[in-house]
């Protein structure tokens, strides 16, 4: 008996051993690696969606850096002077063909190494090391883009060469649409679009995927860049995809403006070709906006942030149905969907969180669509297009007239009659005062610091009337303007909440300033600095 309970426990120990042995280097290699950008999963594309094992954590700048001396060559094969990024072979063999390669050359390559005493991977008999579901890193990689900065330091690039000779431009070395006639990707100037148009996120027919096209693009051209001993990209994961290296990347200040016989401004209107046709505006007849299209390039790191599937027009896709190609989102509502930053209001929407505008735009009672001043940017009328203009250039003339106009419009408006001159000074606020005495509230400044940054931004500027839209951030539902009812007036001097939600007094101040306060980023006063608004009452004023 006593001999089958040992035996028993050395089968356990043996067990327990063997499973230690197993995950120790697992558990210690996560130690030393910790969440990184260069984490690739590798999983062979399998039709029958049959698996014997996990896919293969692959962490490539590791790999790269131990096999430096052969770089891309080591494990990557050229197909016409360029790498194909797909493991020893330029093309898929089918699943049993690309497991055995990788097998054999993965685990030969670590074999050969330990021999050498070299540092190296799992050998073959250690299967769990790289096939596992918790290898315990995660990978951190973020997406780089070619912004407005990148895109201009690659066309002054004297060592981005075009396609052709000669060419005035380098915008061929990258860009491409596919010419069906010569069954084959060709240049044409003036129709440069970005590459995600065309490349998707997942192979689509014979169009690669965006990212096999970006990986054998840019970094065939770095490569090659470096073994001429030029100057040129990164071509490791972590200078693309880490966060801190992606914030390092230097910017250039002024960018000039990239041309690709974009207008400066146009009018937008669902009925624009009704009327072309027609030749007077319909009874349903909603009025153009004057959209400036120069001015929001500028405010727009990529053209993808509107142009999003491709450079056409917006009505191109969204009409006034929907298309297949839309996903049957109709132009209105493209336009003014509020939770998609790809629509008008939508993004417009976005731009109050700045710290410049959360102060107000944090605790105003956010408005409803149905009651939205439409003619704010609706605002070309019947009698401008009396008589009908003829050819592009007219239009986009009422446009242009109509976006100088703005400025005009906005001093005249109506809501204008408030003048700095009107608002208090200084008002101090004194009703709650018990411990402490009243808070001295410099009004005026305020209020004039606040209208300054309106005036500096171009969405501010265009949606604000004057001092009004000012008030508002603090006298929400004021009738008055010129005279707005004291906060007493709807919040009790109870600390409690009223049922319906409006809190007391005291929380109605509180909450309204120190959140301002925060949302714009203040550092003073702090927000548990009682006495930088109101200093402490001595016990004889109390």
């Amino acid at each position: 008996m006593t001999n089958t309970v040992s035996t028993a426990r050395l089968k356990l120990i043996f067990i327990a051993l063997a499973v230690f042995v197993c995950l120790f280097p697992r558990s210690l290699a996560a130690a030393k690696n910790p969440d990184t950008p260069d984490l690739i999963h590798i999983q062979i594309a399998d039709d029958t969606a049959r698996h014997e094992m996990p896919g293969a954590g692959f962490l490539h700048d590791k790999h790269t850096a131990a096999l430096k001396d052969q770089h891309c060559s080591a494990c990557h094969l050229k197909e016409k002077d360029r790498f194909v990024f797909k493991f020893q072979r330029v093309k898929d063999g089918g699943y049993e063909t690309d497991k055995r390669l990788y097998h054999e050359k993965c685990a030969g390559c670590h074999e050969e190494r330990g021999k050498k005493g070299l540092s190296s991977g799992p050998f073959t008999s250690q299967c769990r090391l790289c096939h596992t579901q918790t290898g315990g890193i995660q990978s951190t990689a973020q997406p780089v883009a070619m912004d407005k900065s990148l895109h201009y330091r690659h066309e002054i690039s004297t060592d981005v060469k075009p396609k052709t000779a000669g060419e005035d431009t380098n915008c061929s070395a990258c860009h491409h649409e596919f010419g069906k006639t010569l069954n084959k990707p060709i240049y044409v100037k003036g129709k440069e679009s970005a590459c995600r148009y065309c490349h998707k996120t997942t192979l689509v027919e014979k169009t690669r995927s965006f990212q096999t096209v970006a990986h054998e693009s840019c970094l065939n051209c770095h490569y090659l860049l470096h073994s001429t001993k030029q100057k040129a990209g990164p071509t490791d994961c972590g200078a693309c995809h880490d966060a801190k290296r992606l914030a390092g990347i230097a910017k250039v200040a002024d960018v000039p403006r990239i041309k690709r016989n974009q207008p400066d401004s146009v009018l937008m209107s669902l009925w624009l070709k009704d009327i072309e046709a027609s030749q007077k505006p319909s009874k349903q007849f909603v009025n153009p906006v004057a959209f400036n299209h120069k001015l929001h390039e500028a405010k727009s790191e990529h053209c993808y942030a509107c142009h999003h599937d491709s450079m056409e027009p917006c009505g191109a896709c969204h009409t006034r149905l929907g298309t297949e190609k839309s996903q049957l989102t109709r132009l209105d509502r493209a336009m003014h969907f509020g939770e998609s930053r790809r629509s008008c209001r939508g993004c417009h929407s976005e731009q109050v969180k700045s710290k410049d505008c959360a102060g107000c735009h944090f605790q105003m009672v956010k408005s409803d669509f149905t009651t939205s001043d439409c003619a704010k940017c609706h605002s070309i009328e019947k009698k401008w297009l009396d008589p009908m203009p003829e050819g592009k250039e007219a239009w986009t003339k009422i446009a242009d007239e109509d976006i100088g106009l703005r400025t005009a419009r906005r001093i005249s408006a109506p809501d204008n009659r408030i003048s700095i001159g009107q608002v208090p000074e200084e008002v101090t606020i004194q009703i709650l005062a018990d411990q402490y005495e009243g808070a001295k509230f410099p009004h005026r400044k305020i209020v004039t610091a606040l209208s300054e940054r309106i005036q500096k931004n171009e969405l501010a500027s265009h949606s604000h009337d004057g001092i009004y839209s000012v008030c508002n951030g603090c006298h929400h539902y004021s009738l008055d303007a010129a005279s707005p009812p004291k906060c007493a007036s709807c919040h009790g001097i109870s600390k409690a909440s009223d049922p319906d939600g409006r809190p007391g007094l005291q929380g109605a101040y509180h909450h309204q300033c120190i959140n301002c306060h925060e949302q714009m980023e203040l550092p003073k006063p702090a927000t548990a600095d009682c006495t930088a608004c109101h200093q402490k009452r001595t016990k004889a004023a109390q």
